[in-house]
């Protein structure tokens, strides 16, 4: 399904003047040609590009939920860049034609359009409650990831007992992939008010958390600085489980348990905007955050 383009970078954001279709600010086969970055492999490219349009590694990240240091390792080749949905982003945030990092058509566009639906439409996958979604969509979602691996939520307790989250980190971390746990502080005075409106007894939630940082400090000592732990300190909005490309996300609602809030699954290839957004969200509160010891 073709993804709507970004708005130029040049002063413009989401639904701001001058974004659409309109060709302003694309980088064409020419200028391409021009800046010497033709027959060379997609990171260079990127690199180009990027320089081209005086755009740091920064704001290139930012806008595709990756950090400036991990843009940065795809531009030089450490960490590879053959993965399609990761060239399709790139190709979106940087406002050029799929085929320029060498893209085939049928994989420049991905899914077809369907009829009658517009090419701005998104694919997500809803589950009614979190409780729908199984352990192995769970860990499949963070499995294979190779730049980009994020637990973000209350306490992700499910991930902290589960006996095979360890070697999935494990490999990660090997394979160079940055794993980053954001979880709830249990000090955070927002834990006694969700106890309330979940119904619990006070300081279960804290316990819950407690009990997850722990696990999760046993993971990060065999997995070494491609691994950190944050705390935040603010009412737990969302969770974000975050592999490569993909996505599990679950807005918490108010009073609801959090399994049987609702959850959603998407790709960064089929539903870019939401993608994005959540992928925002979740750097801004990182950024945010305090490591946990």
């Amino acid at each position: 399904m073709p993804c709507k383009r970004l708005a130029c970078w040049h002063g413009r954001g989401y639904g701001g003047r001058g974004s659409g279709d309109s060709g302003a600010g694309r980088v064409d086969e020419a200028q391409v040609a021009a800046a010497g970055i033709t027959g060379r492999g997609p990171g260079a490219i990127v690199r180009g590009i990027r320089a081209a349009r005086g755009m740091t590694l920064a704001e290139l990240g930012k806008r595709m939920g990756y950090s400036a240091a991990q843009v940065s390792r795809f531009e030089r080749g450490i960490a590879p860049l053959t993965d399609i949905a990761v060239l399709r982003r790139f190709a979106i945030a940087l406002e050029i034609a799929p085929e320029t990092l060498g893209l085939a058509s049928g994989q420049a566009s991905g899914k077809q359009r369907q009829p009658g639906r517009s090419a701005a439409a998104e694919s997500v996958k809803p589950y009614a409650d979190r409780g729908l979604v199984t352990r192995q969509q769970w860990n499949g979602i963070i499995q294979d990831a190779a730049s980009e691996l994020w637990l973000y939520g209350m306490a992700e307790f499910g991930y902290a007992s589960d006996d095979a989250v360890p070697g999935i980190l494990a490999r990660a971390t090997a394979r160079g992939c940055r794993v980053r746990v954001l979880l709830l502080s249990p000090r955070s005075q927002s834990t006694e008010a969700i106890d309330r409106d979940e119904g619990h007894p006070p300081g279960t939630l804290a316990a819950r958390i407690t009990a997850a940082l722990a696990r999760f400090g046993q993971m990060r000592r065999a997995c070494g600085s491609r691994m950190q732990i944050r705390v935040y300190d603010e009412y737990a909005t969302v969770s974000v489980v975050r592999g490569d490309g993909a996505m599990l996300v679950t807005p918490y609602l108010r009073f609801f348990i959090g399994s049987n809030s609702p959850t959603f699954e998407f790709r960064a290839d089929q539903a870019p905007k939401m993608f994005t957004r959540y992928a925002r969200h979740a750097e801004n509160t990182w950024t945010l955050a305090k490591d946990w010891p």
